[in-house]
């Protein structure tokens, strides 16, 4: 029998958690199954009106923005693994509160556990591959390994959106069942991981008998606030976030609208939801390819493709008649927007797990959920006084609503992209790194 030395037993133990990460990282994302009938879930099913759905998603962004600190800092000393687990937990108070709640009140409680739970597992759970890729000195194999994690997510909810319909016309409930029961069954399978904490400890131990490096001075806040590289990040994803987050709503609303109107068969609703999942599935699978033949030009690429998508939808809208063909062109251009979003994400925690110490990578994530929630909430807010304002002509609010954000849009991406080149050269526009497979 051959003994593994402490070094070849971390090899093993953080290899094995970067090939379990991309199905835990799609399972703890989000509550799977659930969100497809949702709105018609608390309407139908608990007798809330569709203004209180609404006004639940504003307390759900609220309550992620003011607990983002607060949990980081609770949850510090807590690895990576354990906090997840934790998180999961969250999800399924979440899920049970929505199951057996009988007003208002107990929903705005289950959004407190849903923000919570997706903030630990957020922030806690990409901690699990940037530790252990740190180990293994392969940090550049971050964005294809979380790549593939979004894309098992995505693919999973292409499927769920055309089979949850079929279960909520059989069972309302079932749906969320279906999905404790995942929360249930990921909670356990992180058991299967390694705390990365426990060799990185190991390692920081000897780093310190070895070299003995000074203190760095300050804490971790006013550290990251010092990097021009992170405020140029955080500006640009306030901008970035607030003009995606209702690419998603603006989809669904559109494809009722044109069911409504006797133009698309009730049957394919779900599946034209689920295809574009898909779609957003495969460029998340393969947005590392994407990165390394583009590096940071891709931030170029995804923005300005969104930024045009939605004026090319704004105007179709306005000028054609609702027929075949510009349902179908809509359909397309909004298939482009949803493959947008996620990719361009990926490539932006890439930058931060590259270009921030890893002792502070977590609460840079932290500061930066809480950024995004607020540019989540407060440019969707100016999305639905546009709609307001201009009687739901969704049309004309997607170009007045875009030729709002273009501008700030274009000037943070320039002085993030400014930024990481200035300081981040030799990390990102020389060295093409070499990806190790983990299969």
């Amino acid at each position: 029998m051959v003994l593994m030395t402490n070094d070849q037993k971390m090899n093993q133990y953080m290899q094995r958690n970067v090939k379990l990460f991309p199905t835990f990282l799609a399972l703890t994302w989000d509550v799977l199954f659930v969100w497809t009938i949702s709105t018609m879930f608390f309407t139908t099913q608990k007798g809330l009106s569709y203004s209180q759905v609404v006004l639940l998603d504003s307390v759900l962004m609220l309550m992620g923005c003011v607990l983002c600190i607060p949990l980081t800092r609770l949850f510090r000393k807590v690895n990576s693994v354990r906090a997840s687990q934790i998180g999961s937990l969250g999800y399924a108070v979440y899920l049970l509160l929505c199951i057996f709640g009988t007003n208002f009140a107990t929903f705005i409680l289950a959004q407190f556990f849903m923000a919570s739970a997706y903030i630990i597992c957020g922030i806690k759970g990409n901690g699990i591959l940037t530790k252990s890729l740190n180990l293994l000195n392969k940090d550049s194999d971050y964005d294809r390994i979380y790549g593939k994690g979004m894309s098992i997510l995505y693919t999973t909810e292409a499927i769920g959106a055309v089979l949850i319909t079929y279960v909520y016309n059989w069972q309302p409930y079932a749906a969320y069942w279906i999905s404790f029961g995942v929360v249930v069954f990921v909670f356990f399978y992180g058991f299967l991981f390694v705390t990365p904490e426990k060799f990185q400890q190991k390692n920081i131990v000897v780093a310190a008998k070895e070299e003995k490096p000074e203190k760095k001075k300050g804490n971790s806040y006013s550290r990251i606030f010092k990097s021009s590289f992170f405020v140029c990040l955080l500006v640009y994803m306030f901008l970035i976030r607030g003009a995606t987050s209702i690419v998603n709503n603006n989809f669904k609303m559109y494809l009722q609208q044109i069911t409504e109107m006797g133009f698309l068969p009730v049957v394919l609703f779900g599946y034209i939801y689920a295809g574009g999942k898909l779609l957003t599935a495969i460029s998340s699978k393969f947005q590392f390819k994407f990165n390394l033949k583009f590096n940071v030009r891709s931030v170029i690429i995804f923005t300005v493709s969104l930024i045009l998508s939605f004026f090319l939808a704004g105007v179709i809208a306005m000028t054609m008649p609702v027929n075949w063909v510009s349902v179908t062109l809509i359909i397309v251009i909004s298939y482009v927007q949803m493959c947008i979003c996620t990719p361009c994400r990926i490539f932006v925690n890439n930058y931060m797990q590259v270009c921030i110490p890893p002792q502070d990578i977590e609460t840079a994530y932290s500061v930066r959920t809480m950024v995004e929630y607020l540019g989540y909430g407060l440019i969707s807010a100016m999305y639905s006084a546009l709609l307001t304002g201009f009687n739901n002509n969704y049309g004309l609010v997607s170009v007045v609503y875009m030729a709002i954000l273009t501008i700030p849009l274009i000037v943070s991406m320039i002085l993030f992209i400014k930024s990481l080149i200035k300081k981040h050269t030799q990390k990102f526009t020389i060295i093409k790194p070499e990806y190790t497979s983990y299969e």
